[in-house]
């Protein structure tokens, strides 16, 4: 038997992290052996934990690069959970594959887009090879509808990869980005 892909995507504030580990919850429930990554660059819950932004967390463990999730895998077990992909090397496409073949559902949370509107290049290719694919909608922090599918950053430095939260971007809708651009 041969497990699956699912990539959870969108802005920021949109729910990825809570949807990525409402499947772990799952997994854990059915008694299913899980284990979880995130990588080393995202320090702002904890070092070991993925959390979601309202505080919810579960166990990690921190990788800087996308083989090492190989390190971590013993034949028990049935799924595994990456957070933050964007921040992963384009090699976790192959993990990805590389497992699903031995049985092991795969599930991956990340930002599709940068705040430049850039795709990433590890989302998207997970998103192209994924059996199933939850683009997730935020509160639009500008208008106030839930239509918001751009992470929008808000302070003039960092450069295109920053990690950050509300300190950094906001949730906007294309039509609020549209007038933030002027």
């Amino acid at each position: 038997m041969v497990g699956k892909i699912t990539v959870i995507t969108g802005p920021m504030y949109s729910g990825k992290t809570t949807e990525l580990l409402s499947f772990v919850e799952i997994y854990n429930i059915g008694r299913k052996k899980t284990i979880v990554f995130k990588p080393s660059i995202d320090n702002r819950y904890g070092i070991d934990t993925v959390s979601t932004h309202t505080g919810f967390q579960v166990k990690a463990h921190r990788i800087t690069k996308a083989s090492e999730i190989l390190d971590y895998i013993t034949e028990d077990i049935d799924a595994v959970f990456v957070d933050e992909i964007q921040f992963l090397d384009v090699q976790l496409v192959e993990i990805a594959k590389e497992l699903v073949f031995k049985g092991i559902d795969v599930y991956c949370a990340g930002l599709d887009i940068s705040y430049l509107e850039n795709p990433f290049e590890t989302t998207s290719k997970l998103l192209a090879i994924a059996d199933e694919v939850i683009k997730k909608r935020a509160v639009c922090e500008k208008c106030g509808e839930h239509r918001a599918t751009y992470s929008y950053k808000i302070v003039p430095d960092g450069g295109e990869i920053d990690v950050g939260g509300k300190d950094k971007y906001i949730a906007v809708c294309r039509e609020c980005l549209k007038k933030l651009k002027g």
